[in-house]
């Protein structure tokens, strides 16, 4: 626990990032106690600024590999049907069997080629209008309520099973906790594809993936 902890708290140590980050929250699945622990973790962490830009990148992509191997393995994805039952196989299957690909694979390559995978995904993706309509709602309704006072939303497009979200903080500091608390109501996960000093303004981009799915990372 405390490595997994530890990987993503070098994820949302924004105070002292340069360039961007990633992170995922599978809110479903972490415990209550888990995600107070790491709320305070990262409370600590805001301060800090021992981590160099090479060992949270590499954090990051530990942590993105991290997320694929275990959400692929309890959650169905958009892209073919979930697990079956265990079926008998006949002598010989075996050695077929081992030569198939895993129906998930964790990610791979770099933080960039992901993250561009990402939004490629997302710039290709038809508007499904029934679940871009609720997840708009949700997410105005959740941004709406938990979002500091100095933050804005600077666009929010929801497609078939994606969101893309630009907040704009007055600070890093302020990115942080909302992403720990904020986004909870959320029933999937979140992709942290940027955070970016733009003048003035802190500007965190983010996608949204439909519960029961993932990013195509």
């Amino acid at each position: 626990m405390s490595s997994r902890l530890q990987t993503f708290l070098a994820l949302f140590n924004t105070a002292a990032v340069v360039g961007v980050l990633l992170a995922f929250l599978g809110h479903q699945r972490t415990s209550e106690q888990e995600l107070e622990a790491l709320r305070d973790q990262v409370r600590q962490a805001s301060a800090s600024a021992t981590a160099n830009q090479g060992e949270r990148r590499a954090a990051a992509e530990a942590a993105m590999r991290m997320w694929a191997s275990t959400h692929g393995a309890q959650a169905p994805t958009a892209r073919g049907p979930g697990p079956s039952q265990p079926k008998a196989t006949a002598p010989g299957d075996d050695a077929a069997q081992a030569d198939a690909p895993p129906d998930e694979l964790p990610p791979t390559g770099s933080f960039e080629e992901s993250r561009t995978r990402v939004f490629t995904a997302f710039a290709n993706e038809p508007v499904d209008n029934d679940w871009s309509g609720k997840a708009t709602q949700t997410l105005n309704e959740t941004l709406r309520q938990h979002l500091p006072s100095n933050s804005r939303v600077k666009a929010l497009d929801c497609r078939a099973t994606l969101c893309r979200v630009e907040l704009v903080h007055r600070s890093a500091a302020d990115s942080a906790p909302f992403m720990m608390n904020g986004l909870r109501a959320w029933p999937g996960a979140i992709f942290v594809a940027s955070e970016v000093q733009e003048g003035e303004d802190y500007v965190v981009t983010l996608i949204a993936a439909k519960e029961g799915t993932r990013p195509p990372l």
